[in-house]
């Protein structure tokens, strides 16, 4: 086996599977981004509940972004 034949066969290989480390790492990334948001504003909500703002932290939890 030479040393193109080698590279031509295991290439292909390779690239699918960079391709599928990548998906699965901006999935991931994704997750976490929206996670982080979602923590944040019900802890903003909660934070105007507890001062009286009832509409604004209702609006901020229903509100679609």
């Amino acid at each position: 086996m030479t040393v193109a034949t080698l590279r031509d066969n295991t290439w292909g290989v390779t690239c699918k599977l960079c391709k599928v480390i990548q998906t699965a790492l901006v999935t991931f990334a994704m997750g976490v981004w929206a996670f982080g948001e979602s923590a944040g504003r019900a802890r903003a909500a909660e934070a105007l509940w507890r001062e009286g703002y009832h509409e604004e932290a209702k609006r901020l939890m229903l509100e679609k972004r």
